[in-house]
């Protein structure tokens, strides 16, 4: 059976409506600002923290300014309209007076303290209120209310406040009791990242998210299979701002190939939060940080979505309003074509949860975006199937420590069969219960643990002469600075090194700066190894993570040696400029270029973009088909020529002004 999102043209408005906001709603003026803006999907606060609707249910209170039209009337009328209504839920706190009622529902700390935020108390998913009474107020909710999707806010375990304070695992009885009975002993009062408790507490988590995540979609399914569940049936993710975030001019294109899944095949809502960070709500970010979010959504997943707080007529902040309905009057001109593409990148990146922590993995993210290479970004807990890397010629793991058995397999299998993967850091060194193993998951790289991680300061990656032609863009520079962790491997049998350690040696004062030959060493940088049809590569440093964080041409210009020369990438866009994306997508009929202008970025201050001139991009001149390609024109108006170089198809276009896509047929 079809679904109704199967291929729907997603253009998200999420109002957090205010309980104030109810008092005087009018839901055919509201359904009329949402048309206005073209929105085909709307975010209703609906029920948990409170109830926006006349619930029957004690522990649930209901929002005391139902004055104006009922949630049933917005949601009939904007039904009547055409827009698709998802159900905004909140389980993470409960009031001050529900949990005097109910100690037992709430989170606690190690101390045995409560969380309590401006009088609404954090909860505990193991406690009775998400395990038991959360299933009556779905389906209260969803009973009384025809709604077609559901989001969960704050979902899994809250161990920060508003502050993003950071509390510490829940300790209450149930959480301690249910420990216990798993693990066979008490649950630690102090858990450090890396040790034993914390990566056991860390299994007993996922267990625990897991179960309850089986139990509502269970619940949602038995009232109606056609509600559209997040974490589900689509992926529902934030590209926002605050102080406590470093800057990351990639979160929308990032979240939402992530969320789009492998392939691309899969609903992603990003949402393009227009406030500042949580302290104010009522201000919005730069309004060309909100046209940048908008069209990154667009050319990775296909969607454009955007979170304010209150009603569109009653927010006072209007600067994020131009900048959205811009991209989304174009998502709603081209809505047909957006809606049918899927990725054409040969490369994919797999990613943990929490990527936006993941140095190793934003490094990652920064130069393949940079090199002007396409790829998807697959979570490795979605690589459960050879399937999942159908297409690609190229995996990437940056420093990802954990892996199943089975996926294990699977990145090996792909290598077996011809495909290259390539490797930094850890590559599985602990299974998905987080349980340490003595080696590499891996058998297709070229190297096995020799040891702990050493630590680094001065140490450097020297390139021999006769390296230079295999690192072009490495060898001016000679050296490669690693940064500051080295993992201890030793090559096997067969295995191809590239590079030559230079060990620690003097920093200072500057009369002693010297490299002698007694600190050469013979450990590579670089380790190459067939296996079967395929290969693999490993790199023993955190290479991702230094170019993430200190932004260095010298890091940059070893991953693309390594991308293009030794990973065999065909490199499409030599001459285009750094500071514009590439995304490559196609249909059953075309291929799609889209080009994202992002020379505006600077940290944390988003400009207009300067024009780019005189473009070129280099793509196979065959369509998913076999045909040949002899059509081309683009969507926003810029010039396009085609030229035929052999097998391959140059493009030129004459100007690039904020987001260009290029159609060929």
């Amino acid at each position: 059976m079809a679904n109704w999102w199967d291929h729907y043209p997603w253009r998200n408005i999420q109002t957090n409506l205010r309980e104030r906001d109810m008092e005087d709603m009018d839901a055919k003026a509201y359904v009329a600002r949402l048309k206005e803006l073209g929105a085909t999907v709307t975010l209703l606060n609906a029920a948990g923290i409170v109830a926006n609707y006349d619930t029957k249910l004690d522990f649930q209170p209901k929002n005391p300014y139902l004055r104006g039209n009922t949630l049933e009337e917005m949601v009939e009328e904007c039904h009547r309209a055409g827009i698709r209504v998802f159900c905004r839920t909140d389980f993470s706190r409960i009031r001050r007076d529900i949990y005097e009622k109910h100690p037992d529902w709430a989170f606690r700390t190690a101390e045995g303290k409560i969380v309590d935020w401006e009088g609404y108390v954090s909860t505990c998913l193991n406690g009775d209120y998400q395990r038991i009474y959360m299933h009556e107020v779905l389906r209260e909710v969803l009973t009384k209310i025809p709604f077609d999707g559901i989001f969960f806010n704050m979902g899994g375990f809250m161990v920060t406040d508003y502050d993003v304070k950071y509390y510490g695992a829940c300790h209450c009885e149930n959480c301690r009791r249910m420990y216990r009975e798993r693990f066979g002993e008490e649950m630690p009062e102090q858990m450090k990242p890396g040790d034993p408790s914390m990566l056991r507490y860390m299994a007993f988590k996922d267990q625990c998210e897991r179960e309850h995540r089986e139990r509502v979609v269970k619940t949602i399914r038995e009232i109606n299979p056609q509600i559209a569940i997040h974490g589900v049936d689509y992926i529902r993710s934030e590209s926002g701002s605050d102080a406590v975030r470093p800057p990351w001019p990639y979160s929308a294109s990032s979240n939402a190939r992530r969320g789009s899944g492998p392939a691309r095949m899969r609903l992603a809502d990003n949402n393009a939060v227009d406030f500042m960070g949580f302290r104010y709500r009522h201000t919005s970010v730069s309004p060309e940080l909100m046209e940048l979010r908008q069209w990154q959504n667009l050319a990775n997943s296909g969607n454009v979505s955007v979170f304010i707080m209150g009603d569109i007529s009653t927010h006072p902040d209007r600067t994020w309003y131009a900048p959205t309905k811009k991209v989304f009057d174009f998502h709603r001109e081209h809505e047909e074509l957006y809606t049918r593409m899927v990725s054409d990148a040969k490369v994919a990146l797999a990613v943990s949860h929490g990527v936006e922590t993941n140095k190793e993995t934003q490094g990652w993210v920064r130069a393949l975006t940079q090199s002007h290479i396409p790829f998807d970004e697959i979570y490795t807990d979605e690589m459960d199937h050879p399937d999942r890397l159908e297409g690609k010629k190229v995996l990437i793991l940056g420093d990802v420590a954990v892996l199943s058995d089975g996926e294990a397999e699977i990145i090996d299998r792909f290598a077996e069969k011809g495909g290259t993967v390539l490797v930094t850091g850890k590559a599985g060194m602990m299974r998905e219960d987080y349980t340490p193993r003595r080696g590499f998951a891996l058998r297709c790289l070229g190297v096995t643990v020799a040891g702990k991680p050493q630590s680094l300061k001065s140490s450097l990656f020297e390139i021999g002469k006769d390296e230079e032609e295999i690192f072009p863009r490495s060898a001016l520079a000679h050296y490669i600075a690693p940064g500051d962790t080295l993992m201890t491997v030793r090559p096997k049998e067969g295995a191809k090194g590239w590079l030559s350690m230079i060990g620690e040696h003097p920093y200072g004062p500057p009369e002693i700066c010297y490299i002698d030959d007694s600190d050469r060493t013979d450990a590579p940088g670089v380790i190459e190894m067939a296996y079967g049809k395929g290969k693999s590569v490993y790199i023993p440093f955190a290479v991702g993570n230094f170019y993430a964080k200190e932004g260095h041409k010298n890091s940059l210009s070893l991953m693309q040696d390594v991308l293009f020369g030794i990973c065999g990438i065909e490199e499409i866009a030599p001459d285009l400029s750094p500071m514009v994306e590439l995304v490559l997508c196609r249909t059953e009929k075309e291929k799609i270029i889209q080009l994202i202008n992002e020379s505006g970025c600077m940290e944390k201050h988003y400009m207009a973009p300067l024009p780019v001139y005189d473009l070129s991009v280099r793509i196979p001149d065959r369509l998913a088909d076999g045909s040949r390609i002899t059509n081309c024109h683009t969507l926003r108006g810029g010039k396009v020529s085609l030229e035929r170089d052999g097998d391959d198809l140059v493009l030129h276009l004459n100007q690039l002004c904020d987001y260009e896509a290029i159609v060929v047929s």
